[in-house]
């Protein structure tokens, strides 16, 4: 019999977190998971923390990489091998509130939805552990365009974690993963996901803890392969355009604004900008005048003062 949750996590160079992680897991007060475990070949200590947790707990399952393959492919490994009927996602560095699976499972069996989503908690080690609640909200209703307008004007987020999927949504449909995809890999996922999904649904209750590592890629400047990966994903939201023409003008816009702020910060100069531009067909939005095309007027002023100002 499967169990009700499988919980996926990925496990790369986390030796002084992964404890914290565990611990929070198999003290779920839904006992009913699966914890599936990949070790992305971790060059560290890592995995045997993970084997102490998995003594003796025969719902932990650890799968092994053949070679480092990226969060991405870990990811996937991590879902496509899991048998519970609902699939959670946490990150080895971060943790969960005690109730968190039991909340999500809840509510996706009581709404039928595909995807359910909880609040996050940042928090940030360097202020003293200071917690930060990072709401959401579906305003605009609960299927996959309404989903789609609510992450492309910012009040939703693409993160995988603090959410529960359906098993099938994940298994039963062929996703394009990218082997060390180093930025935005949760949304080059989610985006290709909500396009099977009947069904979201939001609590306003928080389920995940967020550790915010301020040494982490998010917080350095960007390499060619971060700048790549950022084009890739903006290549998909600009796809949504197309699929979607009622959402054209908020996917243009989003892309448009992000596209504008990486030659703000001169990434043509030393990343590669301009390449992956015109790799990922985002070329229309490379030009000062594309601001205004794709942004109303104040806001495409206001990109056009951070691109000549570079600030």
């Amino acid at each position: 019999m499967s169990a009700k949750v499988s919980i996926v996590i990925t496990v790369y160079n986390v030796k002084d977190w992964v404890a914290r992680c565990l611990q929070s897991i198999v003290g779920q007060s839904l006992h009913d998971i699966e914890i599936v475990v990949v070790d992305d070949c971790t060059p560290d200590d890592s995995m045997q923390v993970v084997e102490q947790f998995a003594k003796g707990d025969s719902r932990f399952r650890l799968i092994t990489h053949d070679k480092n393959r990226g969060l991405m492919q870990a990811r996937r490994t991590g879902y496509m091998a899991a048998t519970g009927d609902y699939i959670m996602f946490c990150d080895s560095d971060d943790y969960l509130p005690l109730d968190a699976a039991e909340k999500l499972y809840g509510e996706a069996v009581r709404s039928e939805a595909d995807i359910v989503s909880g609040d996050m908690v940042l928090v940030f080690p360097d202020k003293g552990r200071e917690e930060t609640r990072r709401a959401s909200s579906l305003s605009f209703g609960s299927d996959k365009v309404a989903v789609y307008k609510s992450l492309l004007v910012s009040e939703y987020h693409h993160n995988l974690c603090g959410k529960i999927f359906k098993r099938e949504l994940l298994q039963a449909h062929e996703y394009t993963t990218v082997e060390h995809f180093t930025n935005g890999e949760d949304g080059y996922l989610f985006y290709q996901v909500l396009e099977n999904a009947n069904k979201v649904v939001h609590m306003n209750e928080p389920v995940y803890y967020y550790f915010q590592n301020m040494s982490s890629s998010s917080k350095v400047r960007y390499g060619r392969k971060a700048i790549r990966s950022i084009c890739m994903l903006n290549q998909l939201r600009d796809s949504v355009a197309m699929r979607h023409p009622e959402l054209r003008k908020y996917a243009q816009s989003y892309v448009s604004a992000v596209i504008s702020s990486l030659y703000a910060k001169g990434y043509d100069k030393d990343a590669g900008l301009d390449e992956y531009v015109a790799e990922c067909s985002l070329t229309k939005y490379a030009s000062l005048w594309s601001l205004f095309k794709y942004n109303p007027l104040p806001k495409a002023c206001r990109l056009m003062l951070k691109r000549i100002f570079g600030k």
